[in-house]
């Protein structure tokens, strides 16, 4: 996918690819979500992300706040501003990116959630995200008060859970689903959805781009190198798999070194 074409650029003014911004990104304290969100775009497409563009809309979109509540950002985000869900075409790889979903006003949950969270810290208002199985939310100050971005709402608790209920019907609802998120696992969520679009629609080079993103992300566990290894096997780089496979065993260490080499030594079997 992404030829590291665009990026950022370190304090020596030397070329960062996304995938090394995306890493600098999730290593930092606070994670900048929408820098991060930005470089997943910026490495899982061919085009170009022009992500200037992208964060001055968030600035502009955050300064014409008209005061730093819940209620003002929503009527500005969902009301002048025309954000809304992109029900016809949900499973559209471009309403995971975030540079199209503030262009084309459209997008999914998590999504819209994170503008919604961008423009309010923009605001001086601080929001966060809400995991909540099936669908995402935003939580705000108000422990009992939450946005639901996909359809531009205001909904208390049992808004929430009446949602829950509409995509999880084989489990009750848990007061535990609205605990905040922070932005690490937002941003594995929004990979995780990628991932299965591209497991669903296959298509390879957009899988391997999304998997080698998962595996910078602090904590990633070893599967989602074996799948990278694979997936890059798939797509005639059996050499480059075996190196990630070699890297991950380095990194692991432990009982796991010995499964990950047999599995790099597989890879290198297939230049014989």
């Amino acid at each position: 996918m992404s030829d590291g074409s665009v990026g950022e650029q370190d304090p020596g003014g030397e070329h960062v690819s996304p995938v090394d911004a995306f890493a600098t990104w999730t290593a930092s304290e606070p994670v900048p979500l929408d820098r991060a969100a930005l470089a997943i775009a910026a490495h899982c497409r061919a085009d170009q992300v022009d992500e200037a563009a992208a964060l001055a809309e968030l600035d502009r979109l955050g300064n014409a706040v008209r005061e730093p509540t819940p209620t003002a950002v929503v009527e500005l985000l969902f009301d002048s501003e025309g954000f809304g869900p992109n029900r016809a075409r949900f499973a559209d790889p471009a309403n995971s990116y975030l540079d199209l979903v503030v262009s084309r006003r459209m997008g999914i949950p998590i999504t819209l959630a994170v503008v919604t969270i961008e423009v309010a810290r923009r605001a001086s208002l601080e929001l966060h995200g809400v995991g909540m199985p099936g669908h995402f939310l935003v939580g705000t100050p108000d422990p009992g008060t939450f946005i639901d971005a996909f359809d531009g709402r205001i909904i208390d608790r049992a808004g929430a859970a009446a949602i829950f209920a509409r995509f999880e019907s084989r489990q009750a609802f848990d007061d535990a689903f609205l605990a905040p998120t922070p932005s690490e696992a937002i941003l594995l969520r929004m990979l995780n959805n990628l991932r299965t679009l591209h497991l669903r629609q296959p298509d390879a080079p957009s899988l391997v781009a999304v998997l080698e993103l998962l595996t910078r992300l602090p904590g990633c566990p070893l599967d989602e190198f074996m799948r990278l290894g694979q997936a890059l096997a798939t797509l005639g780089r059996p050499d480059k798999g075996a190196r990630v496979l070699e890297a991950a065993a380095d990194k692991f260490g432990g009982s796991d070194v010995e499964h990950l080499n047999q599995a790099a030594t597989r890879l290198w079997a297939q230049l014989n």
